[in-house]
């Protein structure tokens, strides 16, 4: 099965909200087998808008269009899709969908004359309840069956739309399962030049965000457990190929793989950040159930702050400078002294240099860890907190081997 989808809304071309509809639809159409080879984004031109979903109508089996179902003249979607679909002629009002407006605006007159136009329909379409707005959704089949599937455009209506309706009229000719492989310390290139990405089924798809390099395995087939044994041999190709760099292969959070490893072994973590400005511990706060594994942090910007609290010594400050192995190494016992930490985690560096020292102590294990990042100030500060928590994890783990690049 082929679909597209569709955001209809001039204020998303310019920017004025962000389309998180189309990232939900095609995250949940993949789960279901649906193939989405595209999605496009149309402002409020009834020409433009009748082209492009005329031109989808001729290859797809589904197209789901979010926005565009209000009350007001803009709001076009319906009335493309009837003109698409050739049904202007069976255009009536839906009882229930009037029904529906009536009770929502207690009779008010003025709101239902306002309002009148959402409750016309083809009478041979699918009318959709829409119970946490106005603005009913429907399913137009097109003379080429083509299913045409309106939603409203505020993310809640169209969620439960979707998921308490739209779901119960799709079809599929298949079952879609995906495992998520996070990939520790490397960057994106540095991953990518190391996997074969050829291959349709199943897929490998690596992709990139804040929190680091992740790889998407993707098999359809027929039943869940033959997609499922798939994705299983492509676990084994990339488990020989990366080894301890893969942190989790479930798609959680890194920041909950560090806290299970700790919980488990009674454990506790500190940090002293100094580049980093506290990221490494917020994101560690961020997961439930943090305050069982962090001990104690500490934001150690300035040279006296790294005297003062961690004992860094004057003179290895003034020799050496803040940013050096020398004062990371210093940080390092000096944040052990002063919590007994069995993790302790520091950094410092210059964010616009892109010059960062990483330290990490674990029980005897003692790591000082030089990194080079191009000189953007925040990507740097993000890049450090993931290495600081992806070797924290490979470390703990007993992976840690010389030969790993950090």
């Amino acid at each position: 099965m082929k679909g597209q989808i569709f955001s209809v809304g001039t204020e998303i071309l310019l920017g004025n909200i962000v389309d998180t509809n189309s990232q939900y639809l095609a995250q949940r159409l993949a789960e279901l087998g649906i193939n989405v080879y595209k999605m496009l984004t149309v402002g409020d031109n009834f020409d433009r808008l009748y082209f492009e979903m005329k031109e989808a109508s001729k290859t797809c089996d589904y197209i789901f269009v979010t926005g565009g179902l209000g009350p007001t003249p803009d709001d076009i979607s319906k009335e493309v899709a009837i003109k698409v679909a050739e049904k202007e002629d069976l255009v009536e009002l839906n009882q229930a969908a009037l029904k529906a407006l009536r009770n929502y605006f207690n009779d008010n007159k003025i709101a239902l004359e306002n309002n009148i136009k959402q409750a016309k329909f083809p009478k041979d379409a699918i009318v959709l309840e829409n119970e946490v707005g106005t603005a009913p959704g429907c399913i137009i089949e097109t003379k080429n069956a083509c299913k045409i599937i309106l939603m409203p455009g505020p993310p809640r209506e169209m969620k439960r739309m979707f998921e308490n309706h739209v779901l119960n009229y799709l079809k599929t000719d298949g079952v879609i399962e995906s495992r998520i492989f996070k990939i520790g310390i490397l960057g994106e290139w540095d991953m990518a030049r190391r996997v074969d990405f050829r291959g349709e089924n199943p897929t490998l798809s690596p992709y990139f965000t804040d929190d680091g390099a992740y790889i998407r395995v993707s098999a359809k087939a027929e039943s869940k457990a033959k997609a499922l044994k798939m994705i299983k041999e492509k676990e084994a190709y990339l488990d020989k190929i990366f080894g301890p760099l893969i942190i989790c292969k479930n798609g959680q959070r890194k920041e909950e793989i560090l806290l299970d490893l700790l919980r488990s072994r009674s454990e506790k973590v500190a940090t002293a950040e100094s580049i980093t400005g506290g990221l490494i511990a917020s994101s560690i706060i961020d997961i439930a159930g943090a305050s069982d594994c962090l001990k104690e942090s500490y934001i150690v910007y300035s040279d006296q702050a790294k005297e003062k609290i961690l004992n860094v010594s004057h003179e290895t400050l003034e020799k050496y400078s803040a940013v050096s192995k020398e004062t990371a190494r210093e940080m390092l016992q000096g944040l052990y002294d002063k919590t007994r930490a069995e993790l302790c985690i520091v950094t410092t560096g210059y964010a616009h240099l892109g010059q960062v020292y990483l330290g990490i102590k674990y029980h005897e294990q003692s790591h000082i860890l030089e990194l080079k990042f191009a000189p953007d100030r925040n990507k740097v500060r993000l890049f450090t907190r993931n290495r600081a928590i992806d070797a924290s994890i490979i470390i703990m783990r007993g992976s840690y081997e010389s030969y790993i690049s950090f």
